[in-house]
């Protein structure tokens, strides 16, 4: 065992990240990636802009942010990651992994994220925020050298969308498909929807708020919520919830007045507040909700073959900014977080770290 020093850019409390050094236990079986490129989620925003509940910030306060993120190999202990290697990073840490917690076996069979004594990065756990991040080499995808940096870097956007989805790729051609939201998640569960899944556009539904947000999913039919007949468009059998937030009570509710007798639902959008729902007609359809958190290694692994898709890539090109951030300092970080938080646009905001 060694230990691997790392400069961690951490969020001491909303709106104020300073560098500190950390130290990691560097294992056999783990490997050591220095970051290149990270992106910002929503999540990582609830937590610079102190919107998580009180008790959350309290709780997983101070770390580095950012799950969404690849980099280089520059140490590593497993047969099957080369030093200099590029990787996405994949965040969800489950608990077999883990050197330092004893697994409980259970009879059930439960997926990597949602593993109750795993971890997260960026999530109560440091995340990509920092030089030398040591995970297990599992959490360590290899990119094909015909998908650009950039495009790596959306996997684990696009991770979390292929895992919601495989529960209902099995009945995704009995009738039409409906998203709702016209964000980022909704926008990539599109693409894939059309992409990886081969839903072709006339059977492709994405519902959203702003007409110049909906001009771009160019592979989809598309319809403002407002005014629209939900209750009289038929042949929808199947619905995907990308929206969250306050956003998430008229979505969902809509959708149950859209979908089919029997269809399925499945909800991505994450909310801090409890949301009501029409329970009566969605007893009275028979329709099924699952809800998605997550992704695991094996959601990364099969976007790596589909990234390599020239035409794919270019439809997840249009969340690309033309301009990154370059990071050298807790500063730049702050002025990268503050920027984002003030400007919230449809595409992805990118940070290039100089160590």
């Amino acid at each position: 065992m060694n230990l691997i020093e790392s400069k961690a850019y951490r969020l001491i409390e909303p709106g104020e990240i300073t560098e500190v050094m950390l130290q990691h236990e560097f294992r056999s079986g783990e490997v050591v990636i220095q970051p290149t490129l990270a992106s910002v989620c929503h999540a990582d925003l609830r937590y610079y802009t102190g919107q998580r509940r009180e008790n959350a910030l309290k709780e997983k306060l101070p770390m580095a942010l950012f799950h969404e993120g690849i980099g280089e190999v520059v140490f590593t202990k497993d047969d099957s990651v080369k030093v200099g290697q590029r990787v996405v990073i994949v965040p969800t840490i489950p608990e077999r992994l883990l050197h330092d917690r004893e697994s409980k076996e259970t009879e059930r069979s439960i997926e990597d994220n949602y593993s109750k004594n795993g971890v997260f990065l960026g999530s109560g756990y440091d995340g990509i925020g920092q030089s030398q991040l040591v995970l297990p080499a599992e959490n360590a995808i290899p990119i094909p050298k015909e998908i650009p940096d950039r495009i790596a870097l959306l996997a684990e956007l696009n991770s979390v969308s292929l895992q919601a989805l495989r529960h209902v790729q099995d009945v995704l051609q009995e009738g039409r498909v409906a998203v709702f939201g016209d964000g980022p998640v909704g926008y990539l569960t599109a693409a894939m929807l059309h992409y990886m899944f081969k839903i072709p556009k006339k059977d492709l539904i994405v519902f959203g708020a702003v007409a110049d947000k909906l001009e771009q999913f160019e592979f989809a039919s598309t319809y403002l919520v407002d005014h629209f007949d939900f209750k009289q468009y038929p042949d929808v059998t199947t619905v995907i919830e990308c929206t969250g937030g306050r956003f998430s009570e008229h979505a969902i509710n809509q959708a149950i007045d859209l979908i089919e007798p029997q269809g399925k639902m499945v909800l991505m959008g994450v909310t801090e507040e409890k949301v009501p729902i029409n329970t009566r007609d969605l007893l009275e359809k028979g329709l099924t909700l699952y809800g998605s958190s997550r992704s695991t290694a094996k959601d990364f692994q099969q976007l790596m073959e589909a990234f390599r898709d020239p035409t794919y890539q270019r439809a997840l090109e249009k969340l690309l900014p033309e301009h990154d951030y370059p990071i050298h300092h807790a500063g730049d970080m702050k002025k990268m977080m503050d920027e984002t938080a003030k400007h919230k646009g449809w595409k992805k905001t990118i940070m290039a770290f100089e160590w």
